[in-house]
């Protein structure tokens, strides 16, 4: 399976929605930062990108199912490395809306 630039672009929505919910995140994160040793700003990076994995695979295996494709080791490292690709082009935007939405 190849990743059309339909599904680049699915990933890329899926992952700007999921930097839509820093705000979220960093409400959570503040409201139980006392009872965690951790920076703040690191967890809500990893919530993001846990986020942001756990939707795009789900896309990624809801489609695979769709056009009945079997995975094997190759697509799946195929597949990760287009979503870690996507994942990684927005890191600078993540970290500053990050840094914006602990500031207040």
């Amino acid at each position: 399976m190849q990743l059309t630039s339909e599904d680049q672009k699915e990933l890329e929505t899926i992952l700007s929605i999921v930097i839509q919910q820093i705000p979220s995140y960093t409400n959570m994160v503040n409201a139980s930062i006392n009872s965690w040793d951790v920076n703040a700003d690191d967890c809500i990076f990893g919530m993001v990108y846990h986020s942001f994995i756990t939707k795009s695979t789900e896309y990624l295996q809801n489609k695979l199912t769709d056009i009945e494709q079997e995975a094997n080791v190759e697509l799946i490292f195929e597949i990760m490395n287009s979503v870690s690709d996507v994942f990684n082009n927005k890191v600078a935007e993540i970290k500053q809306k990050t840094v914006a939405s602990s500031l207040g």
